[in-house]
């Protein structure tokens, strides 16, 4: 009899979770990457400042999510090609296959990396799903 890897579908629907949560065509000012917008503070406002202790609040991210992007970062300072795919693999949702690859390419050129193949591609999402798994694993047992 086998074994189901529960811990292998988890992984997966954290990097799900992650794409949804850290998708590309999300603005910066959302995830809370960038200093508050006070154009946007004052149009939710109605033109006035809120009062200092209502005052801007960034979005909440979940941690596991966040545990998922900073396994994305430790990837991409050995290996950004990894990265890269990962990002358009999970983070563009709502794509055709054909346009994840393209969105993966695009960022690869606009990094200063050579392109890819489809199998490439398909071979680089798979080994980075497998290298957060690992690190994922690894703190997880820490």
């Amino acid at each position: 009899m086998s074994q189901i890897d529960t811990f292998g579908l988890a992984v997966r629907a954290m990097l799900d979770g992650w794409g949804r949560t850290f998708a590309l065509h999300r603005d910066c000012d959302y995830l809370g990457h960038s200093g508050v917008n006070m154009l946007q503070v004052l149009i939710d406002h109605k033109g006035e400042m809120p009062a200092k202790a209502t005052g801007y609040k960034p979005m909440e991210i979940n941690l596991q999510h966040l545990a998922v992007e900073y396994a994305v970062l430790a990837i991409a300072r050995t290996d950004p090609a990894t990265a890269w795919v990962l990002r358009a693999y999970y983070c563009t949702p709502g794509r055709r296959r054909f346009e994840r690859y393209e969105a993966a390419n695009a960022m690869l050129v606009k990094a200063g990396l050579p392109t890819i193949s489809r199998a490439s591609y398909m071979d680089l999402a798979e080994s980075g799903e497998q290298r957060i798994y690992r690190i994922l694993m690894a703190e997880a047992a820490a």
